[in-house]
């Protein structure tokens, strides 16, 4: 089947899930990728720009507000007074190689705090001082010796936002497998009890389908940059019903089937 023409008709309804419930996992793998593939180029092409342009951004700042310094064996060399800080609510970048700051500061939303052999990154949901703060600290020992500048931050942005849409999209695709799996060995212990019940392979085919509704909502969502949507909690919901809905149209027969179930009778 068409994989344009697949990917229209699982988005288009419940009933052409019967056209892939039968057909070899082997197919059916090599469609996700594809879907993902498709989905994540849309997505690379719409924020590679955005990153471009917030890497100039990031080199600009850096710039204009950090301080002169270097990573040499491990360490954070400047000869800059310490501590310093430079930035506001928004984003704080923090210099301190003498000891004094140790942890991020919870005024701020976002920050870096770069310390005598490490370095620290934070981001709050918020700028009220009492939220919590996620906080990660990773260490500089094996990095190599290099001179922060703005040059540097900005091809280190860039190169991060090229080397994100593989990991990206190995990611999506590791997490879909997962859901499918999952749900399908689940569905499949329930229809052992019934009559008509499905086999594991059409539900993981259909499982696996279903993905397509829920992956084209979510990348459309996220490519169009739309404020205060939990996207995960939309994929979950049109991932639910599509697989729901696809599961019972698969089980129960097409007209032509009870038409000829009848004719015996």
């Amino acid at each position: 089947m068409n994989f344009f023409r697949t990917m229209f008709r699982c988005c288009s309804g419940f009933r052409p899930y019967r056209e892939v419930r039968d057909l070899p996992i082997r197919s059916s793998l090599l469609y996700l990728v594809q879907l993902l593939a498709l989905l994540g180029l849309v997505l690379a092409a719409r924020f590679i720009p955005w990153g471009w342009q917030m890497s100039d951004i990031v080199g600009d700042w850096t710039q204009a507000h950090v301080p002169p310094f270097r990573i040499q064996q491990g360490k954070v060399v400047a000869d800059t007074p310490q501590p310093y800080r430079a930035g506001d609510g928004d984003f704080l970048f923090l210099l301190d190689t003498t000891g004094k700051t140790t942890t991020a500061d919870p005024q701020a939303m976002h920050g870096v705090l770069m310390t005598s052999d490490a370095f620290v990154f934070w981001l709050k949901p918020d700028r009220d001082p009492a939220s919590p703060v996620y906080a990660q600290r990773h260490s500089l020992r094996g990095f190599p010796d290099t001179e922060i500048t703005a040059d540097y931050v900005r091809n280190f942005v860039r190169t991060a936002v090229f080397m994100s849409v593989p990991m990206l999209l190995g990611g999506a695709l590791c997490v879909a497998l997962a859901q499918v799996l999952l749900f399908s060995f689940a569905t499949a212990v329930l229809e052992r009890s019934m009559a008509n019940g499905l086999r594991w392979t059409q539900l993981f085919n259909i499982a696996l389908h279903a993905v397509t509704p829920a992956a084209t909502i979510f990348a459309t969502y996220a490519a169009m940059r739309l404020q205060g949507l939990d996207l995960q909690l939309i994929y979950i919901i049109a991932y639910g019903i599509f697989l729901i809905g696809a599961t019972k149209a698969c089980r129960e027969p097409m007209a032509e089937e009870k038409t000829a179930d009848n004719e015996w009778l």
